[in-house]
């Protein structure tokens, strides 16, 4: 990419975007310095919007900020991870809940389409069709809530949480298992059944904790328990 194609965002959104792309598909690691001459000289921009963007970044948990050092790759440790993914998930579940009472047929209708997309993906075992799908599938269920402040919230977190999900489907060694849940979720939400939606997206995003060696999650219940998921077919 020699330059920032044009677009109605801001220069500083452009750059904070081509640099959140890097990275939350890991092509700059946690803990690396950022490049921001070079990047700056990739995109064709001044410094002033280099410095914009990495302060949206910072705002957003993404990088580090140090007076007269610059900018790092926010290195996050596995209990913070685990502390997201526990709001993370809760919000997750939330979200399918709202979507069975507030989902018109179109949001579910999108649903269905990116289930199908997510199918074709796995078929041909191409893991970033497939996450890009899955993102895309997740997020259209949380919209379905209908509710402004929980889809704010979630996308916040959906952001700093992208890069382990990305690396959990990227290396897994076996995703059939992850993939295989996504119909049981459709199902429910056809059905507009809150209660097992939001439980099986709970069960669901155990791929995510598995990846960090924190599983079961620490928002198991006994409660929850009570309503184990029918095997997937």
């Amino acid at each position: 990419m020699n330059e920032v194609v044009p677009s109605i965002k801001p220069l500083p959104q452009q750059v904070a975007d081509y640099i959140r792309d890097l990275i939350i598909h890991d092509r700059l690691k946690p803990g690396e310095r950022i490049r921001e001459r070079q990047i700056a000289e990739n995109l064709n921009v001044s410094r002033t919007p280099m410095r914009d963007a990495l302060k949206i970044l910072a705002m957003e948990r993404l990088v580090d900020l140090t007076p007269n050092k610059g900018a790092v790759v926010v290195r996050s440790t596995d209990a913070e991870i685990a502390d997201m993914l526990t709001v993370y998930t809760e919000l997750e579940s939330l979200g399918g809940r709202l979507a069975c009472r507030m989902a018109t047929e179109a949001d579910i209708m999108r649903v269905q389409h990116y289930h199908e997309v997510l199918g074709q993906a796995f078929a041909v075992e191409d893991r970033a069709g497939y996450f890009a799908a899955n993102q895309a599938f997740h997020l259209s269920i949380i919209a379905g809530s209908r509710n402004p402040i929980l889809i704010e919230m979630h996308g916040h977190l959906n952001i700093r949480l992208y890069r382990i999900r990305y690396l959990a489907v990227m290396r897994a060694q076996d995703w059939r298992a992850a993939a295989g849940e996504h119909g049981e979720l459709v199902a429910a939400l056809k059905r507009r059944d809150g209660d097992r939606l939001a439980f099986l997206l709970k069960e669901h995003l155990g791929f995510a904790w598995r990846l960090i060696g924190t599983w079961p999650p620490p928002t198991a219940t006994a409660a929850l328990a009570r309503h184990q998921p029918n095997p997937v077919v």
